[in-house]
Order: C-alpha cells, then sequence, then structure tokens
C-alpha cells in the first residue's frame, strides 16, 4: 500500500516536472506526521492517555489471564482426583475463560485503534489547515507526508515549522 501511494505520488512529480517551461516552477515540500504527532504538545497529551487507557486494560487483561493460569493450574494439579463432573465443569469454564480473555484482547486492540483515530482526528485536521496555510503562504505546489517521500533535502521537510505553529496555536 506506501509503495502504491509512493508510486503515485512520484507519477505525480513527475507529470510536474514535465510541465511546460512557462507555468510556474514546482515547488515540494513534505511532513512527518508521526512525529509531528509525538513533538505536538496536544500529540503528547493524546499519547498520555491513550498509555493510560492501555495501562487500565492491560491491568483488567492480566487479571483475566491469571483467572484462567489458575484454572487451568487447578485442572492439572488436581483434575485425576476431580469427580468427572467436576473436571468437566472446569474444563468448560477454563475455555469459556480462555474465549472471553481472546474476545477480551481483540475488542481492545479495536477499542485503542478507534480511540486513537478519535482523539488524533481533530490534531490531524488542524495539521492539514496549517499545512495548506504554509503551502499557499509560501507558493508549494504539493506537501507530502514523508512516507511517500524516499529521498528529500532536509530543507523540505516542513515538521519542525508544523510543530511550531501548531504549539503556537495555530489551525484551531
Amino acid at each position: 500500500m506506501k509503495f502504491a501511494v509512493a508510486f503515485g505520488c512520484l507519477a505525480v512529480v513527475g507529470m510536474l516536472a514535465a510541465a511546460p517551461a512557462k507555468a510556474q516552477s514546482v515547488k515540494i515540500g513534505y511532513v512527518d506526521l508521526q512525529q509531528a504527532l509525538s513533538e505536538t504538545s496536544e500529540g503528547k497529551a493524546i499519547k498520555a492517555k491513550l498509555e493510560r487507557l492501555l495501562k487500565d486494560k492491560q491491568r483488567e487483561f492480566d487479571k483475566m489471564q491469571d483467572e484462567v493460569k489458575r484454572i487451568k493450574d487447578e485442572i492439572e494439579t488436581q483434575g485425576a482426583m476431580m469427580k468427572e463432573d467436576l473436571r468437566r465443569t472446569k474444563m468448560q469454564d477454563y475455555q469459556k475463560k480462555m474465549v472471553d480473555l481472546q474476545e477480551f484482547y481483540m475488542g481492545n486492540q479495536k477499542e485503542l485503534a478507534d480511540e486513537e483515530a478519535k482523539l488524533t482526528k481533530p490534531l490531524l485536521d488542524r495539521f492539514e489547515k496549517v499545512l495548506k496555510d504554509i503551502g499557499a503562504a509560501e507558493g508549494y505546489t504539493l506537501i507530502l507526508p514523508s512516507a511517500a517521500v524516499v529521498y528529500g533535502q532536509p530543507s523540505l521537510d516542513l515538521t519542525s515549522r508544523l510543530v511550531t505553529k501548531i504549539n503556537a496555536g495555530a489551525g484551531k
């Protein structure tokens, strides 16, 4: 997928470079959105909130995992001495708790991804607004995400400028 994005971007750059000489000059910049997310004060707050949520979910997961392990150990150590009905009940309980644990894990992965998207969307929208302003004010023909750039001169990297502007309140 990243290759397709990069290839598409290269095709656009190629078309722009092949434009007639009398057209305006091409000015391309790039920005590392992940770096900007991690360096802005808002991005740091989002990361801290997500880490707290992850830590809470991890504690809950660990409790569930300990319960599953406890039942498994009980079956392994005492299973031969248990009555058949009790052993069958313990095995069913173990299997149910294993399924619950897996569902909890998968649900948490989705929940965390959804929460991350919800929290970062407003900041990413601000990034877009600020980058459009930079592009318009400074005559950029194109500003690309750094993931689509194979090589770029450091002077064309707009990441630190984006972080500075966002931290100063731009794009609200």
